[in-house]
């Protein structure tokens, strides 16, 4: 039997449907060639008309603007106008040349509205742009200004500094003719040219504003102005009135001869006759071309809507037939559905099911199908169960070595577990170690002041009783009672020292003895804590030639842990006695405080000693690590310092070593709120 293929079955149905697309296709280029050949006549006649006329429209609209704002004052939209209607004529030379109008309607609006713009523009040109010009206004005013500020201002000034001198001086003049005669009529003549020189001002505003009688004001004000000074120059006959008239007679004569140069060159009542000429064409034969461009439009319009009816007519008769054709194309569509559904898709859902009857565990399943394309398919599927089987036999014998790996683990895991919990012993012994340090050197110390005091105290006693029997059987002079006080009080003197040193020796070991066995939180001087910390240390290096030298600022308060900061400061002290010198002659031990940006303390612990080799330097920090093992180094010393400053103060620390060690540690002011929690042990 000849083996049915998938595909070839697949292809007939193909076909079909490839042949209806032609037929739909067809349908559509007829549609799509009414449609070129509606739109092209739309397009290159009546769509290109209809924008030429827009255009039109616009630049008519800017020249209008451009009228608009040369009134205003723009000078520069005359040269903007010319190029508004350069582009309207080359619109219509365009809509001629192009031959876009169609009908004989349509030819003789353009024609008239041609003939409309041209006039237009003769108008413009005539009554606008060559009749009014916005800089001799602008000059005008510039003019103005200048009078005002240079020349009518300080004739004015002048003027009524004149008429205040005058006042004063009639106040106390007693000489009644003096005062008749000449200064209370000089009065009246200043002030009475105040008033012309402010109305000669008045009238340039008012000329500037179109006051056609401004001008002869001016003229009159002026005359007026003459008549006053003529009448006060006999008045005037000190040498500095005389030279205030001379300087008033010039700026009044400035003031005339400006005036008259304004009124010779600007004429405002040019702008009043261009404006009203602008709105009487934007009244008339601007909305007269606009309604012609309306007209124009409309023409287009109805010729765009008969095409587009025609094309209505097409589009509907399109529609029909390819509803009947797409009527067809749905039918085989759902034949080849079921078709697809019979050969294709029930046997891949089969194929799913028992691939994943597969994955669930499955190895007996019966693959059976027809002889095409999915039956390979099933053919390598039961291949596949086959390599399964072989698998699951490999899996098997895997779980048996990953439970053989878990025993191994959990051995190592508790390896773990024990050195930790030895890491911590060893920790805790340093501290007590440490702490049983401080106890033994502090005993020393204190050791030495005590057995003084007890020395001085019996030698006193001896001698007080001495000193009583002498007083009891009389043989007590004055010079024995004077050898007793000497003695008495020198005795209490170096017995009053030995206790006060004992009392700071207790008191600086109580301190630290209790910060270092509860780390409890509290404020406390920096430098205060390092002299209670170094005072139970100096101990150690009495006899030895080490000196201890402290620089820290007198009021840094800190907000922290005082017993771990002094076991900070503690093990770096014996780190640099046993490691950085090393049994050395000499050495130097340097703490250098400096406060921070960021609320924080940076605390520079240097040593002159032998330093640190590089090979060393990044393993300094780490556990039992130590070059003096056996020889009084735990290798635990560093490893703490490092933990304490990082988790319970809150910073950090490094270290540097070149011509001896320096171990910089910076941390905050304020502690943070919480110690890390605490595993029992």
């Amino acid at each position: 039997m000849a083996r049915k293929s998938i595909l070839t079955r697949l292809n007939k149905v193909f076909i079909s449907i490839t042949i209806l697309v032609i037929l739909i296709a067809s349908i559509f280029a007829y549609t799509s060639q009414k449609m070129h050949i509606t739109s092209d006549a739309i397009l290159h006649a009546d769509l290109p008309l209809e924008l030429a006329v827009e255009s039109m429209n616009t630049s008519l609209q800017a020249m209008q603007t451009n009228a608009a704002l040369y009134l205003l004052g723009y000078e520069d939209q005359k040269i903007q106008y010319q190029q508004n209607f350069n582009a309207l004529q080359n619109i219509q030379q365009q809509i001629t040349e192009k031959n876009l109008l169609t009908s004989t309607e349509q030819i003789a609006t353009f024609n008239r509205i041609h003939h409309l713009s041209n006039t237009l523009n003769q108008q413009y040109l005539t009554l606008i742009f060559n009749a009014y010009r916005p800089a001799d206004e602008n000059t005008a005013k510039s003019i103005a200004a200048n009078l005002l500020i240079n020349t009518a201002t300080p004739l004015e000034k002048i003027i009524r500094m004149r008429a205040n001198d005058e006042i004063k001086g009639s106040q106390e003049n007693s000489d009644e003719d003096e005062l008749r005669y000449d200064d209370i009529p000089a009065i009246q003549y200043y002030l009475q040219m105040v008033d012309e020189a402010g109305d000669m001002q008045s009238a340039f505003a008012r000329y500037l504003l179109n006051d056609q009688y401004a001008k002869q004001e001016f003229d009159d004000n002026a005359a007026n102005f003459l008549q006053w000074l003529k009448l006060l120059e006999p008045l005037e006959q000190d040498e500095d009135e005389i030279k205030d008239i001379i300087y008033i007679k010039q700026l009044f004569q400035q003031l005339v001869n400006d005036g008259h140069r304004l009124f010779q060159l600007y004429n405002p009542q040019i702008l009043a006759s261009a404006t009203d000429a602008f709105h009487n064409m934007k009244s008339n034969q601007i909305v007269e071309i606009e309604q012609q461009m309306a007209v124009l439009i409309k023409t287009t319009s109805n010729q765009v809507i008969r095409q587009l009816e025609d094309l209505k007519d097409t589009n509907m008769n399109s529609i029909i037939l390819l509803a009947i054709f797409a009527a067809i194309t749905i039918i085989l569509l759902i034949s080849l559905s079921f078709y697809a559904k019979k050969t294709i898709y029930l046997p891949i859902a089969n194929l799913a099911q028992s691939v994943n009857a597969l994955r669930v565990g499955e190895r007996n399943i019966q693959f059976k199908h027809n002889d095409d394309e999915l039956g390979d398919v099933f053919a390598n599927v039961a291949k596949f169960q086959h390599d399964l089987r072989q698998l699951d036999v490999l899996q098997q014998n895997k779980t048996v070595y990953k439970r053989q790996l878990e025993l191994e683990r959990d051995k190592l895991q508790q390896a773990i577990e024990h050195l930790t919990q030895a890491q911590k012993k060893l920790i805790n012994s340093e501290k007590m170690a440490s702490l049983g340090a401080l106890v033994a050197g502090i005993a020393h110390e204190i050791n030495t002041p005590i057995g003084i005091a007890v020395t001085i105290s019996s030698t006193f006693d001896s001698r007080v009783r001495e000193f009583v029997n002498q007083a009891k059987t009389g043989l007590l002079n004055l010079s024995d009672l004077e050898v007793f006080e000497q003695e008495s009080l020198e005795g209490l003197s170096i017995m009053q020292r030995a206790l006060d040193r004992a009392a700071e020796l207790i008191h600086s070991f109580k301190q630290v003895a209790i910060d270092q066995s509860s780390e409890k939180r509290r404020e406390f001087l920096l430098d205060e804590m390092l002299d209670e910390v170094f005072n139970t240390l100096k101990h150690q290096i009495k006899r030895s030639p080490y000196n201890i030298t402290i620089d820290c600022p007198p009021d840094i308060l800190l907000n922290s842990f005082p017993g771990p900061f002094g076991q900070v400061i503690t093990n770096l002290f014996n780190n640099a006695i046993l490691h950085g010198f090393n049994g050395a002659d000499t050495g130097e031990i340097n703490v250098k405080v400096t406060h921070e940006e960021n609320s924080k303390v940076k605390i520079k612990f240097s040593d002159n000693g032998v330093g640190i080799p590089i090979a060393n330097i990044d393993k300094i920090f780490d556990p039992f690590f130590t070059t003096k093992l056996g020889q009084g180094g735990s290798g635990l010393g560093m490893n703490i310092v490092y933990n304490i400053v990082n988790t319970i103060l809150g910073g950090d620390i490094s270290v540097h070593s070149r011509n001896g060690t320096t171990f910089t540690i910076t941390i905050p002011i304020v502690a943070p709120k919480e110690l890390p929690h605490k595993e029992s042990e």
